[in-house]
């Protein structure tokens, strides 16, 4: 006789401070883009709001990873999309990262 299969109905809740993170890594890659596009466009000589809008999103992707360290402890409610967002700015960063020594190595 085949097993039957059990379904678990039960949505664990999101952890707190869930939806802020995801919406902090969206907005730090929506400005990550916007500043390779427009430093592309304006052929590597941006005015200053580019760079403001760059330290901005690494602000931002440092923050949704530093947040997201001290969270994760809560058996009870679910951390997935918290970590993904917190992973994703971890990448962002790295991506910053790479960008600005990519920039210090060009410059001298």
């Amino acid at each position: 006789m085949a097993k039957k299969k059990r379904f678990n109905y039960l949505r664990r809740k999101l952890a707190e401070g869930t939806w802020f993170r995801i919406i902090i890594t969206i907005l730090s890659f929506a400005l990550l883009v916007s500043c390779i596009t427009a430093s592309t466009m304006m052929k590597g000589q941006g005015a200053l709001y580019i760079g403001a809008l760059g330290l901005m999103s690494v602000i931002y992707a440092a923050y949704a990873v530093l947040d997201m360290i001290p969270r994760v402890r809560d058996p009870e409610k679910n951390y997935l999309p918290s970590r993904i967002a917190g992973f994703t700015s971890g990448f962002i960063l790295i991506i910053w990262i790479c960008l600005i020594v990519i920039g210090f190595l060009k410059l001298s």
